[in-house]
């Protein structure tokens, strides 16, 4: 560590060592360490640069990378939402088109009932002459 350099309006502290009138206070060679001399230079926490605003500070290729990130973005976003308004356009028709099928089914379905139902076999087993009875044939013992 350094040692302090003396100045003329410098006053000794509490440790023995030598804080400058404008608080610019280094640590005596012999003094003991602070928290932050104890920690790990990685830990510490970076101190700025310089006086320049933030954008000044960033190099033209890093902000160029982060337009081009920025508009990629945009234009994969704007392309989802075109992607998705169309999907919606052809499940609304998709399901249009099925509540059609689903109604010529029943109507289709209803028109095989009729022709296949009990009062058209009756009349079409009368036309071919068949007679109408109730008894089913000899009746089976059952033991």
């Amino acid at each position: 560590m350094r040692s302090p350099v003396p100045s003329p309006s410098a006053s000794p502290d509490l440790n023995g060592s030598e804080a400058s009138s404008d608080n610019n206070w280094r640590r005596h060679g012999t003094a003991l360490p602070s928290w932050t001399d104890l920690e790990h230079t990685n830990a510490r926490r970076p101190k700025p640069t310089s006086d320049r605003p933030f954008l000044e500070q960033i190099s033209t290729v890093r902000f160029a990378f982060f337009v081009v990130i920025l508009a990629a973005s945009f234009t994969a976003y704007v392309g989802h939402v075109h992607a998705t308004q169309e999907l919606l356009a052809d499940v609304q028709q998709a399901q249009a088109e099925n509540r059609s099928l689903h109604i010529q089914h029943n109507y289709l379905q209803g028109a095989y009932a009729r022709k296949t139902g009990p009062a058209q076999v009756h009349d079409r087993a009368r036309a071919m002459g068949m007679q109408e009875t109730v008894s089913f044939g000899r009746p089976v013992p059952m033991p």
